[in-house]
């Protein structure tokens, strides 16, 4: 870890710690000019346990890019480390989600660090513009000899290979002016390789990766595909969203440049917990259940017999590992005693009160109470259709080892019950799937933490997440629940909250998809609900959702969009047809 800094402020205090921790089975060295004192960091590494140690360095390694470069591109520096195969250069700006060190020297690449990418152009999709080779030093893991290797036999050619891929990633990209200057340099080079490297100042790495291999040197590098699973930096956020997912790379570096604050925040915390809940999950076979009821003056709002309702259609399920986590949140009305004296009898319920200030807060108690590996939560007034459905989600999920399972919905409104029309890409309309008919892992809703992040729809920014982070999800054919409309979710959403929860679908719906990245605010409100559909209309609507280019987003918003139409087809073909006569009038006046 390089810095010429002789103490660090807190944030970067901190992420030393953490990868320190997360890289405690190996050697670990802080690299100081020789004009700095160790003192700090050598009491931060006994204040923490940790086993790190400080190496002095000539001074001139540090004050500028160039003289960083020359640490890089010294023969001498690498001599410190022969005792070593590998090192792993860790900038304080890099911050490491998993420690893969031992697969990534087992594959055997000389350099390996985060791809480079092209400046944007135009609409040009980013992963067209990320280099076939090449890439970041700020993190990056170099094998020792083969650096001094290249370093003391360096010689200037051509790999017809290299620059084969080098030309064709540049044509395709439209950069003729950059193909102009690859000849150029491959001709200066030739004449001086050194003095042209130290003239127009070539970074480090890209001297290593980029450089060395256009010149034909030996050097086993990795193709940006594989290196991006290895590091990111520049589009760390689309990377991880629309190709990584649920795999986080070994490390970023530059997330103080190149990723947004509370994307940041997110996916630490995500990845973070997922290590400690999902990823050492075993495969289910005989799963618990825990069905999650919150309630709160059920007396006073007049709910205590939908509740019964309830209550005994998660009593009557055939499925035999049920438990009841029924939570009560401080009821000032009896409500807690009542439920007591009902179902005190039933050996499967647990009894819990606890005060909370919303409705998230109370889920996110309940399933902190839980004690099952599924979770399903089930509202006071909504109920299971069948005694079956537990058993049928249950089936669907340990068969397919699936991380959530959902179920079709009827609703009972004043004239009967109707089907909802349960779809699960229309999530990302805030639309689709209705969480009592779900049944999600205990781990996957810990791993996300829906409820504890202030939003309005926090179910939706759960199924969401699960969609779009690559949880693997599955459908059982069947109405497995009954759901009252009118009840408290048309009061938190709608109404006066209306344009609060649309403010909030689109902040969630950029921290969560790529969506950001093509679409302006705006755009994006009116996917909420399928409003846009009404005010810009079917086409305009269209369109705009094939301004998306990440390819899984887009031709999900387009199921989704395919899914409302088909429901309600005449309503939107009407519309076309007033919009097509509007514009047919506006036409004719304008020529008149």
């Amino acid at each position: 870890m390089p810095t010429h800094l002789e103490q660090l402020d807190d944030e970067l205090a901190a992420t030393l710690r953490h990868n320190a921790t997360e890289l405690r089975g190996h050697a670990l060295e802080v690299i100081l000019p020789e004009t700095c004192s160790p003192s700090w960091y050598e009491a931060f590494f006994a204040e923490h346990g940790i086993a790190g140690s400080v190496r002095l360095v000539a001074a001139h390694y540090f004050g500028s890019p160039a003289a960083v470069n020359k640490m890089g591109t010294d023969p001498a520096f690498y001599r410190l480390y022969r005792d070593y195969e590998y090192m792993l250069i860790c900038h304080l700006d890099a911050w490491i989600f998993q420690d893969r060190l031992a697969f990534w020297m087992d594959a055997g690449y000389d350099f390996i660090g985060a791809p480079l990418f092209l400046p944007p152009c135009g609409r040009t999709h980013f992963l067209q513009r990320m280099a076939p080779f090449g890439g970041n030093g700020g993190l990056s893991l170099r094998r020792v000899d083969s650096c001094f290797r290249v370093l003391e036999t360096f010689k200037p050619g051509v790999s017809l290979r290299r620059i084969g891929q080098a030309l064709w990633f540049l044509a395709r990209n439209r950069r003729w002016g950059f193909i102009r200057i690859l000849f150029w340099l491959l001709r200066e080079l030739a004449r001086d390789w050194r003095g042209t490297c130290q003239k127009y100042n070539i970074y480090e790495d890209v001297f290593f990766t980029v450089i060395a291999p256009l010149c034909g040197n030996r050097i086993a590098i990795p193709d940006s595909k594989t290196a991006l699973t290895f590091a990111c930096e520049v589009n760390y956020a689309l990377l991880q969203k629309e190709v990584l997912r649920l795999a986080p790379p070994l490390g970023i570096h530059g997330y103080d440049k190149y990723v947004d604050a509370d994307y940041l925040g997110y996916v630490r915390g995500f990845f973070s917990r997922k290590a400690q809940c999902y990823d050492s999950e075993p495969a289910l076979t005989k799963p618990l259940v825990s069905v999650v009821m919150i309630v709160k003056n059920l007396i006073t709002s007049g709910r205590a017999e939908t509740f019964d309702q309830a209550i005994n259609s998660v009593l009557s399920q055939t499925y035999e590992r049920v438990e009841i986590v029924l939570l009560d949140g401080a009821s000032t009305d009896g409500t807690f005693a009542m439920l007591q004296e009902r179902y005190g009898h039933a050996g499967n319920i647990a009894f819990h009160c606890k005060a909370d200030r919303s409705v998230w807060e109370g889920m996110k108690n309940g399933v902190d109470f839980a004690t099952g590996d599924l979770i399903s939560v089930m509202n006071s007034d909504d109920y299971f259709r069948t005694p079956y459905a537990l058993a049928l989600l249950v089936q669907k999920m340990t068969a397919t080892n699936a991380d959530m399972a959902f179920g079709e919905t009827g609703l009972v409104t004043d004239k009967g019950t109707v089907p909802f029309s349960t779809h699960l890409p229309s999530v990302l309309y805030c639309f689709g799937v209705v969480h009592q008919a779900t049944l999600i892992k205990r781990s996957v809703i810990h791993t996300i933490d829906p409820f504890t992040r202030g939003h309005i729809t926090a179910e939706n920014l759960l199924f969401v997440a699960i969609l779009m982070g690559g949880f693997q999800v599955v459908s059982v054919p069947e109405t497995v629940v009954h759901y009252r409309v009118g009840g408290l979710s048309t009061e938190l959403y709608g109404g006066k909250n209306a344009e609060k929860t649309a403010q909030d679908y689109v902040r969630y719906m950029k921290t969560l998809t790529t969506i950001g990245h093509y679409l302006q605010d705006e755009e994006i409100r009116l996917l909420h609900g399928f409003s846009g559909l009404r005010q810009v209309g079917p086409v305009r609507f269209t369109r705009m959702i094939l301004k998306v280019g990440d390819r899984r987003l887009r031709s999900l918003l387009l199921a989704g969009l395919w899914s409302i139409l088909s429901l309600h087809g005449k309503q939107y073909v009407k519309l076309i047809v007033l919009m097509l006569i509007k514009k047919t009038k506006k036409l004719f006046v304008k020529t008149s």
